[in-house]
C-alpha cells in the first residue's frame, strides 16, 4: 500500500541510487515502458489517445514509453499479472481486483472537476413521476455491467444496504454493457432507472451530459434520484516489482505525470483519454469503500 508518506520516501530512495542501479534498462528505446489502456467499445480511438498519452510522457520525461491497449478490464489485469505491461489506468474496481491478482501499486488517482472523487447515480427520465428509490418497486431497472463501480458494484451495494434485493424488487434488471447504453435504454423506455456516473455530488456533470453519448437536448430530459458517497478516481497503477526494482524511474514518470494536469497541453490529453482533469496523489486506503462495497455484493 502506498501511504500519503511514501512517494516522497520514493523520491528520496531514488535520489540515492546511481544512475545505473536496478535494471536501468526500463525507459530506453530498446525496453520502453508500457503503459496500459482498456479500450472497451472503442478500441481503436483509446489506441489514438493513449499514443498521444505516452507521446506526450516520453516527450516531457525522456521515458521511452509504449501504449498497450487490450479489448477489456480483464485483459489488462492479466497483461500486469503477466508483466506485459507496466503501468495502467484501472477503475477503482479494476485496481482492487489487480491488487489481489497481480501485485500492483496504486500511484496516482484522477481528478475531475476539482474533485479526486466521482459519484454513482440512478437516473430517471425527468417526465417519469419518479423521485426516489421508493419509487422504483415494481420497475425496470439496468445497471452497466458486472465489472463496473458506479454501475453495478456501488448500487447494487446500496440497495442490498437498504435490504432490496434487485431480482425481487425491481420488475425486471437489465444489464446493458456500457454507460452510454443504459442512458439510451433509459431515455427510449426500455427502462425506467438506471445505473451511471456523476463527476460532482449535484448532478451538473455526468454521463447523460457527455457530449460523446448523447445530445445535450436528450441529456436535459434525465434527472439523478440518487447519489453515493464519493468513490475514489480512476487509477494510475504500477506492478509492484517495477516500484521496487526502478523507484528512480516510478518516481520521475509520477513526478512528470503530477506536472501535466499543470500544462495546457497535458491537461487537453487527459481530458480527451478519459475525461481527466489533473492526477493526484494516492494510497490503497483510498479506496477501501471501493472494497467494502465489493464484498457485500460478492457475499450476496
Amino acid at each position: 500500500m502506498i501511504a500519503r508518506s511514501f512517494l516522497p520516501f520514493l523520491f528520496a530512495i531514488a535520489c540515492l541510487l546511481p544512475a545505473g542501479a536496478a535494471g536501468a534498462q526500463e525507459g530506453t528505446p530498446d525496453k520502453p515502458v508500457r503503459i496500459g489502456f482498456n479500450g472497451g467499445d472503442s478500441p481503436g480511438i483509446i489506441r489514438l489517445k493513449g499514443s498521444a498519452f505516452t507521446a506526450f510522457l516520453e516527450e516531457r520525461s525522456g521515458v521511452s514509453c509504449a501504449p498497450v491497449v487490450t479489448e477489456s478490464l480483464s485483459q489488462l489485469i492479466r497483461a500486469l499479472a503477466e508483466s506485459r505491461v507496466d503501468f495502467a489506468f484501472l477503475s477503482p474496481l479494476g485496481f482492487i481486483t489487480a491488487e489481489q491478482v497481480a501485485d500492483v501499486q496504486v500511484l496516482l488517482k484522477s481528478v475531475r472537476g476539482g474533485q479526486p472523487n466521482y459519484w454513482s447515480v440512478i437516473l430517471v427520465r425527468r417526465d417519469s413521476g419518479i423521485d426516489a428509490l421508493d419509487d422504483l418497486k415494481g420497475r425496470r431497472f439496468a445497471f452497466t455491467h458486472l465489472a463496473s463501480t458506479s454501475g453495478y458494484v456501488i448500487p447494487m451495494s446500496r440497495l442490498l444496504a437498504e435490504g432490496i434485493t434487485p431480482e425481487e424488487y425491481f420488475s425486471e434488471v437489465l444489464y446493458a454493457g456500457g454507460h452510454s447504453a443504459v442512458i439510451r435504454m433509459i431515455l427510449d423506455g426500455t427502462v425506467d432507472a438506471g445505473a451511471t456516473f456523476a463527476d460532482d455530488p449535484e448532478g451538473k456533470v455526468g454521463a447523460w451530459t457527455a457530449a460523446e453519448f448523447l445530445d445535450p437536448a436528450e441529456g436535459r430530459k434525465l434527472k439523478p434520484i440518487y447519489f453515493s458517497d464519493p468513490i475514489p478516481g480512476d487509477t494510475f497503477t504500477a506492478r509492484r516489482a517495477l516500484v521496487e526494482a526502478q523507484p528512480r524511474l516510478v518516481a520521475h514518470v509520477v513526478a512528470k505525470l503530477l506536472e501535466m494536469g499543470e500544462s495546457r497541453t497535458g491537461q487537453t490529453i487527459l481530458n480527451d483519454l478519459y475525461n481527466i482533469d489533473s492526477l493526484a496523489e494516492a494510497e490503497s486506503a483510498d479506496y477501501d469503500p471501493v472494497r467494502n462495497a465489493f464484498q457485500l455484493v460478492r457475499n450476496r
